[in-house]
């Protein structure tokens, strides 16, 4: 597997987003209401509104949020990775249509992110 992205669940989105822009010369791919993503050269960088995973236990400390990994079928590699003794922090799930995403353990707490994107 490949990082495709690495997320940072930021404090003030416009104040990150200014910096990664501004100051380190970032580009926006794409932007939402709680969501920044830019080209950092061979990965994204997705800055997340910390409101976004405020609900979720290991998922909403400002820092560095995950490293994400694109794949083609989430449930294949979800079962797969299963099989290898990895725990799922959240399972394999529809953020919106056409976008699955899962959360799984890394080594040394770093959660880690299948991404499933059909849109």
């Amino acid at each position: 597997m490949k990082i495709w992205k690495i997320g940072l669940l930021v404090e003030n989105l416009k104040n990150a987003e200014d910096f990664y822009v501004n100051v380190l010369e970032m580009k926006v791919i794409s932007r939402g209401p709680r969501f920044v993503n830019l080209d950092a050269g061979d990965v994204r960088l997705e800055l997340i509104h910390r409101d976004v995973w405020k609900d979720e236990p290991r998922l909403d400390k400002i820092g560095i949020h995950h490293l994400s990994f694109k794949v083609e079928d989430i449930q294949q590699e979800a079962k797969k990775l299963q099989g290898k003794g990895v725990t799922f922090i959240k399972e394999p799930f529809v953020r919106t249509e056409g976008l699955q995403l899962a959360f799984f353990d890394g080594l040394n707490n770093v959660a880690l992110h299948l991404v499933d994107d059909k849109r």
